[in-house]
Order: structure tokens, then C-alpha cells, then sequence
């Protein structure tokens, strides 16, 4: 089956591409990456974020690194002054960034910090909870307002990409756009390419015709997403012919099955199982389908091969 099923994928890539317009967002640690497929084109990338984004939240985790330094017992002794040097550095060219003035405001305040602390004589990891959930609190109210900054100028970037190739691919064209976005479970909830693709598919293309990837790293590449998306689709087909019901199988099969053993071998103990609320499979919910009341469609392998029988035999 496997053999099979990897030769299929490449042509199933191509019908794919060929009837819908696909755009990939990937993760890229400079404020993502998006790329459209339009039928019969080649990919297109859009232009990135612009790099004051960079400064902006580079800026703010110099915080975080101040921290990770202070917590190590073992750290090398040459980091603190190296990561104080670049401190330095910073505060002298920051004029050069043309922030606005808040946002300026709000760097000079979490740079020296940072050179405040480091500037305090102490061994390595011998800074105290206190010490260090002061310098926290000291920080934290600037480092929103970077992080605000931050994120207005890759949310801006991003919804005037995606007006263009709104119009670009016309209303009816991006009725049909499928898209996908790469996530780590820090980011799972609240992923900002996912959710500023959402206003433009709307919540209808929840689960549908947007999805969520989880991956093991930051980074894949467009292939690899590509590709996912691909099995995700051609695996709606199995799923309608099986089952009755495309999506049946954009989650694990054998799920229902184990929730069913879980709860005879947790009776079996005298226990209570720990199981979510099931939802439809057709439930636009995000990021976890629970409603059970938010689609129309079956909500486990059970209940939809007893609505799919087989068609009666023709006269």
C-alpha cells in the first residue's frame, strides 16, 4: 500500500495545482513566508516582511537571552561580556533604525536594562528569583510594546500581499484557494499566518480548505507542505468512497477505534477515561474541533459507515 500510495502523490500534486489556486505560509523566523500556486503558473513568493520586523523582535528577546545567561551555573565566561558588548552596540546605533519614537522609547528602556543587569557583579547562576523576576517586570511592559510593533508591521505586510492576489485571482478564484500554514505547538493557538489567511478564506475553510500543519521544527520547506496538503486532499476521496464522508480521514483512522478500547479498558479498571468531546468531522472549530454542535456531518467512524451502506443492487 505504502509503494503505491507515494507513486500516486506526485500526480495527485499535479491535479492538485491544476484546479485550485494553493498558497503555502511557512515559518521562517523573519516574519514567514507565503507562496501562491496559480493553475498553470509557477510559483510566485511574496516579497518578506520588511526587516525592521526583525529589529523589533530581536530587540525585545535581548530580555530573554539576559535570562537564559543568569540561569546557567556553567556558562561561559566570555558570554556575558560578549552579549554586554553587543548591548552597547545597540543602544549607540539604535538611532540608525528610525523607529518611531515609542517604539525607540521602548528599545532603550530594554537595552539598558539588559546593561544594568549584566553590569551587576555576580557569578555565573547566582542570580536570585527575585533578581531575576524583577528585571522581568522591569522589562516586560516594553517588550509588549515591541512585540506590538512588531507584529503591526507583519500582520500589515502580510493583509495588503493577500489583497493583491485577491485581486490577482478575483473574487470566484480565491473562493477555491487552498492553503496551508507549518506550526509548533508553542505557536499552535495563536499562529498568525493561519489566522490572517482567515480573514481572507473566512471560517468556512477552517479545517476545510485551510489547514494547520504541526511539524517537529520551525522550518520545512514549501515541497514538504506541498506534499502534505496533497495526501490531506487525495485522501478525501478514500474517505467519501469509504466512508461517506471526505474528511473522516484528516485525522488518525484508527482514533475512534482506540477511544472505544480506552473506554472498555478504563471500565475494565474502574476508572474514568480522559477523552475529548467529539465533534463533527465537518466542525470549522480552531484550533480544536470540541462543538459537537458545530457541524452537520458524523463525528466518528462509527456513526458514518452506518449512514454509508452499500447502494441496493440495480434491477
Amino acid at each position: 500500500m505504502s509503494g503505491i500510495y507515494a507513486g500516486a502523490r506526485p500526480s495527485r500534486s499535479e491535479d492538485l495545482l491544476a484546479r485550485f489556486p494553493v498558497v503555502l505560509a511557512l515559518f521562517d523566523g523573519a516574519g514567514g513566508r507565503m507562496l501562491l500556486h496559480r493553475p498553470g503558473l509557477p510559483a510566485e513568493e511574496a516579497p518578506p516582511v520588511p526587516v525592521v520586523y526583525q529589529y523589533l523582535k530581536a530587540l525585545a528577546h535581548s530580555a530573554v537571552a539576559v535570562h537564559e545567561i543568569a540561569l546557567r551555573d556553567d556558562a561561559d565566561s566570555a558570554a556575558p561580556a560578549g552579549f554586554a558588548d553587543t548591548v552597547e552596540q545597540g543602544l549607540t546605533t539604535l538611532p540608525d533604525l528610525s523607529l518611531d519614537p515609542q517604539a525607540a522609547r521602548a528599545a532603550t528602556a530594554v537595552l539598558a536594562a539588559v546593561r544594568a543587569f549584566l553590569s551587576t557583579p555576580r557569578t555565573p547562576g547566582s542570580a536570585t528569583t527575585e533578581e531575576l523576576e524583577d528585571f522581568g517586570r522591569s522589562c516586560a511592559p516594553h517588550v509588549v510594546t515591541l512585540m506590538e510593533k512588531a507584529a503591526a508591521v507583519q500582520v500589515t505586510h502580510w493583509m495588503s500581499v493577500l489583497d493583491q492576489w485577491h485581486i490577482l485571482l478575483g473574487p470566484s478564484g480565491f473562493d477555491s484557494v487552498h492553503a496551508a500554514v507549518n506550526t509548533l505547538y508553542v505557536t499552535r493557538r495563536k499562529n498568525i499566518l493561519f489566522t490572517v489567511l482567515a480573514q481572507y478564506l473566512g471560517e468556512q475553510a477552517i479545517g476545510d480548505r485551510l489547514l494547520l500543519f504541526e511539524t517537529p521544527e520551525f522550518t520545512t520547506t514549501p515541497e514538504q507542505m506541498l506534499d502534505l496538503m496533497t495526501r490531506v486532499v487525495a485522501d478525501r476521496d478514500l474517505g467519501r468512497a469509504f466512508f461517506g464522508h471526505g474528511q473522516v480521514m484528516d485525522v488518525e483512522i484508527l482514533g475512534d477505534a482506540a477511544v472505544h478500547a480506552i473506554r472498555t479498558r478504563m471500565r475494565q479498571r474502574g476508572k474514568t477515561p480522559v477523552l475529548p468531546t467529539l465533534a463533527p468531522y465537518d466542525s470549522h472549530q480552531w484550533p480544536w474541533p470540541t462543538d459537537p454542535s458545530s457541524g452537520s456531518a458524523p463525528a466518528d467512524l462509527y456513526t458514518a459507515t452506518a449512514l454509508h451502506q452499500p447502494r441496493p443492487p440495480a434491477d
